[in-house]
């Protein structure tokens, strides 16, 4: 009889760029014969995939390998694989921190993980990443074990980065920027349908920037491809960069039908000063302006972003400006977070730094400005239609679900009177809004 191979448990940390590489180790592993686990307690293998792109991160990986350290020191786990961003910049300190991790792997070896497993399982050590951060590209053919909702996936349309940004260490972990053939994206979001998913993220480090280091197709080709992909409902383009939406794209977002009128462009400041220290090109006239021309394309439009406080040489009024810009712009959704000097970065090294509690406070003081404007833009949907992917129900029955306006685990949802209806997860529902709160819409639904 054959003996069944050992199991794994995975803990998957950091965006949705992270998770589409666990999905492909998982898919890895899955062929290779070993189980997966949900339940880290029951894993011969325990496998986190980390991020470490600011201190947040660095914190909540820590914790998660604290965890797995315990239970690999208890003899509960066979071995113990960190994976992902971190050790990829700071492995050494790792080994130090947790030498209970058996096996540090970056993100060039993703397509590596069985062989590393195996070998950690066999007691060999792998004190540190062997590969180039940009040794990998998920190829057309690898297996893929999702772990999102069956009706709901991200798709990376490519790895790495080339942008100048000083604050960023994403470049040094991820390597430069790599498209994947615009064949196999839609060779994937094919098989994507067959298997019943209905909407489609597509992330990278920069969208806008697809296929420009492979001398095209470019983003908007791409896109007008996948709209041909039938099954698929909606298409959801995330992580753009300013300088790079163009008109062609604008158009295209605005006329083919299956994508989505929401776009994500993290515009990090609007003073341009600031700007200019963090490598980054505009300010926030110009990202009025882009606004401006996204809005009298698609009226409609979801526009989110996310912005950077407490940059080096940020004072009281480049801040102003940056709240003036916040107020002008009226974005339906927004994030911000405060800087963290990076190990590696230029930033890191700049002077007039801002106190970290001086930056926490400008970030609370931003969030409750968007707040507000987040709500303002939810009543203007106040007695309209509007449509909503199902995707389970609340305490009081009520159904819930996201609209074409909100991207999964970072926006808001729509919840559907009356509760008890007759509704199935994933099926899109239509529905006239009745209530309007800051992040989520509440419906009363009119037809299925």
């Amino acid at each position: 009889m054959t003996r069944p191979r050992p199991a794994v448990g995975v803990i998957s940390l950091g965006c949705p760029k992270n998770l589409v590489d666990t999905e492909v180790m998982l898919g890895l592993l899955s062929r290779a014969g070993f189980a997966i686990v949900g339940d880290a307690a029951r894993a011969d293998v325990l496998l986190v995939n980390t991020c470490c792109f600011i201190e947040a991160a660095r914190e909540e990986a820590a914790e998660a390998l604290t965890e797995a350290a315990a239970l690999r020191r208890a003899g509960r786990a066979r071995a113990l694989v960190c994976a992902g961003c971190w050790p990829q910049a700071e492995a050494e300190r790792l080994r130090a921190r947790f030498p209970e991790v058996d096996a540090f792997m970056g993100p060039g070896e993703v397509a590596d993980v069985v062989e590393v497993v195996e070998g950690a399982l066999a007691g060999v050590r792998r004190p540190a990443p062997t590969a180039a951060p940009d040794a990998y590209l998920h190829a057309e053919g690898l297996p893929r074990l999702r772990t999102t909702p069956p009706w709901s996936a991200y798709v990376k349309i490519a790895d790495g980065c080339s942008h100048g940004c000083r604050f960023c260490v994403i470049p040094r972990l991820r390597g430069r920027y790599r498209s994947r053939p615009l064949e196999a994206v839609v060779a994937e979001v094919r098989a994507l349908a067959a298997e019943g998913v209905r909407e489609v993220n597509l992330v990278s480090q920069d969208t806008t920037a697809y296929g420009q280091d492979r001398g095209g197709p470019d983003l908007a080709e791409l896109l007008c491809a996948l709209d041909a992909v039938e099954g698929i409902r909606w298409i959801r383009l995330l992580y753009g960069f300013p300088a790079r939406v163009s008109e062609r794209l604008i158009e295209v977002i605005g006329g083919v039908s299956r994508v989505c009128h929401y776009l994500d462009v993290p515009f990090q400041h609007a003073d341009p000063g600031v700007l200019r220290r963090m490598g980054r090109p505009g300010d926030g006239e110009v990202y009025l302006r882009l606004i401006a021309r996204l809005r009298e394309a698609m009226p409609d439009i979801a526009l989110r972003s996310t912005f950077l406080v407490g940059f080096p040489g940020e004072g009281e009024a480049e801040f102003a400006r940056l709240l003036a810009f916040v107020e002008a712009a009226q974005l339906d959704r927004a994030g911000a977070f405060s800087f963290s000097p990076e190990q590696g970065t230029p930033a890191a090294e700049m002077p007039d730094q801002v106190p970290a509690e001086l930056a926490q406070e400008r970030q609370e003081a931003l969030m409750a400005a968007q707040q507000r404007i987040s709500l303002e833009r939810n009543r203007r949907w106040l007695g309209r239609e509007i449509e909503v992917l199902i995707e389970g129900q609340d305490q009081r029955g009520r159904w819930v679900g996201r609209s074409f306006r909100d991207a999964p685990e970072v926006d808001g949802t729509v919840v559907l009177e009356p509760p008890g209806a007759r509704l199935r997860p994933g099926e899109f529902a239509r529905a006239r809004v009745t209530a309007a709160k800051p992040y989520d819409l509440v419906g009363t639904l009119i037809c299925r």
